[in-house]
């Protein structure tokens, strides 16, 4: 059985840590005007908190460097402000225990508000 989420990232030097099952794939990413966000649409299986795993997402301006170890996953235009915003995602950790929390960071699904994230700079 497979889901596709909706995961709004958040903007910002700070990446945005999702909680995804091992086998999910990035299907779209797009910027939504009347949310003002980046989304990415994730397939995946359904989310269990004991085989999820942590991967962290940072979305970069044109011109803003990010190391060369970041993947690329997509990019996403906002049609009105005539921007870009290019997502990449972080390698993953070795050797370390550093999960989030796995309520931390929920999908959002259809005719739910949406999740409520910190103002820059301050931390949950």
């Amino acid at each position: 059985m497979k889901t596709t989420s909706k995961y709004l990232l958040c903007f910002g030097q700070e990446p945005t840590e999702l909680m995804l099952m091992p086998d999910f794939r990035v299907v779209l990413c797009e910027y939504l005007v009347g949310a003002k966000g980046v989304y990415l649409w994730v397939e995946q299986s359904p989310v269990t908190s004991r085989k999820a795993i942590t991967r962290q997402f940072v979305v970069a301006r044109p011109g803003k460097s990010v190391p060369e170890n970041y993947e690329y996953i997509d990019s996403a235009v906002d049609p009105f402000g005539s921007r870009a915003h290019h997502v990449f995602q972080l390698p993953v950790k070795t050797g370390s225990r550093n999960q989030a929390p796995f309520s931390r960071i929920l999908p959002q699904s259809p005719g739910t508000p949406a999740p409520v994230h910190p103002a820059p700079g301050r931390r949950i």
